[in-house]
């Protein structure tokens, strides 16, 4: 069985060369294997977003929220998802939280 490590590069390399389908088959195999993978999920999550699957980006984002509800980059992640779905109260929320959470205000 390959590694969190070997499946997390295998996921990258098929999302780096473009190879959306295989990466988000790639990604799901590790985030199953590792459901408390918050790069697998993240990862995920901007494979579906460039794919324009913004639901399915928004979900998996959402997981990643929640195995670490303290990175803010997690919430700018979901901001992104959620402005190019047209959800701009909600991209300014997730921005806020963001920001929230770098600042400490």
């Amino acid at each position: 069985m390959a590694t969190k490590e070997e499946l997390y590069d295998q996921a990258l390399t098929h999302f780096g060369n473009n190879e959306l389908e295989t990466a988000v088959t790639a990604f799901n195999m590790l985030v199953e294997q590792y459901p408390n993978d918050v790069d697998g999920h993240i990862g995920l999550g901007h494979a579906y977003e460039r794919m324009g699957r913004y639901d399915d980006a928004i979900e998996a984002i959402k997981k990643a929220i929640e195995v670490d509800p303290n990175d803010p980059l997690n919430y700018t992640s979901l901001s992104m998802c959620y402005q190019r779905k047209g959800m701009i109260q909600e991209a300014e929320d997730a921005m806020a939280k963001s920001h929230q959470l770098q600042t400490g205000t």
